[in-house]
């Protein structure tokens, strides 16, 4: 008797895909875009802190010493982005400044 249903459940699947496919299909590409977006990104920083920490730990220094270069390393990287739009600012402040005069 339950060999007998199985036919339905599946007849039922394939009507739900039949009628749901779009909405299917769209939440799995928007999981997959999710992961490959951030989980990459993610993943290199992760691992470019585990490099500089086993690197730390390699050479010869503590683990908090080794901790404190992973955290160093990832607030380079996180704020990467931000280092062209600082020196950008420091020449155009070192271009408009005014500059004292000599005595």
């Amino acid at each position: 008797m339950k060999s007998d249903r199985n036919w339905l459940w599946i007849l039922i699947g394939v009507v739900a895909f039949l009628l749901f496919a779009d909405e299917i299909f769209a939440v799995l590409g928007a999981v997959l875009g999710l992961i490959f977006s951030v989980g990459f990104t993610g993943l290199v920083i992760v691992a470019m802190a585990a490099v500089a920490f086993a690197v730390a730990i390699f050479v010869g220094c503590s683990v908090g010493f080794a901790i404190a270069v992973a955290l160093l390393t990832l607030a380079f990287v996180l704020f990467s982005w931000l280092w062209p739009y600082l020196l950008v600012g420091l020449v155009i402040y070192l271009l408009l400044r005014k500059r004292p005069k000599p005595v």
